[in-house]
């Protein structure tokens, strides 16, 4: 038995009378990814259930219809599942009098912790280390990780275009300096495309990504159904709407909530 740690690039001496195939060290990083496991598996879980894409947004909004969801997230859950159950299961026949749920992942995630003095012994134990060090952290980690959304705020008088946090209030150009007003900036956009018609759909995208408001599809369908809002034109028999009517609905709406 070697005296130094098997797991790839660590090569620590191991204690003497260790005969684990991973050092101390390895180990105790080991448990803790493994107690971290049934909360890992909840936030790739809503992240499923939000909906949408992973990834940084970190242009202008793709005409693309999101994915009803995150690729990345369910792939992340099902290779942790495929990960963890072969050491549960070998565990679980070396040590018949441990019971232990394996009928999700997060229950072998809680009997693989209950393992960890067996799996510790394991001839192979460096391989679990490095298996399960990949899976946490190469997979389901960065399938939760998002960089923060990024709104487009225009292009700056210096021809640089300008990309937003969603929530804040103004951007500095990196190229000239100059700082931007976003709702400012907003407001002036929504103003000059007033008279653009648009079908439901290009209207809540319109609202939301120029005028940082969601206007669902089915709030404005309600409008023309009580005859709020009327079609000024069609487009090959899809109607279309004209963008100013709906700002002043909105503002209407505004006013008779406050």
């Amino acid at each position: 038995m070697s005296n130094i740690c098997q797991v790839t690039d660590c090569d620590q001496p191991m204690p003497t009378g260790d005969n684990s195939t991973a050092c101390p060290d390895c180990w105790a990083a080991t448990e803790q990814r493994i107690a971290e496991m049934p909360s890992l598996i909840t936030e790739l879980e809503t992240t499923l259930s939000r909906q949408t894409v992973s990834g940084t947004a970190n242009g202008p909004r793709s005409n693309e219809r999101p994915l009803p969801y995150s690729i990345l997230a369910s792939d992340a859950l099902r290779l942790l599942h495929k990960t963890i159950w072969p050491w549960v299961k070998e565990g679980l026949e070396a040590n018949p009098d441990l019971y232990g749920n394996v009928h999700t992942t997060r229950e072998l995630a809680h009997t693989l912790l209950a393992l960890h003095g067996w799996l510790v012994t394991h001839p192979e134990g460096n391989e679990a280390v490095e298996e399960l060090c990949f899976i946490v952290e190469d997979v389901a980690r960065p399938a939760i990780d998002r960089a923060p959304d990024k709104a487009y705020a225009g292009q700056c008088d210096c021809g640089e275009e300008l990309y937003v946090l969603v929530g804040q209030a103004g951007v500095l150009c990196s190229v000239c300096g100059n700082l931007r007003d976003v709702m400012a900036w907003r407001r002036t956009q929504l103003e000059a495309a007033a008279d653009r018609l648009l079908t439901v759909a290009e209207m809540t995208r319109a609202i939301a990504e120029t005028g940082g408001e969601t206007v669902s599809r089915d709030r404005i369908n309600g409008w023309i159904r009580r005859g709020r809002l009327l079609r000024t034109d069609h487009d090959r028999g899809v109607a279309l709407y004209r963008v100013g009517d709906v700002l002043e609905i909105l503002v209407a709406d505004r006013h008779k909530a406050s």
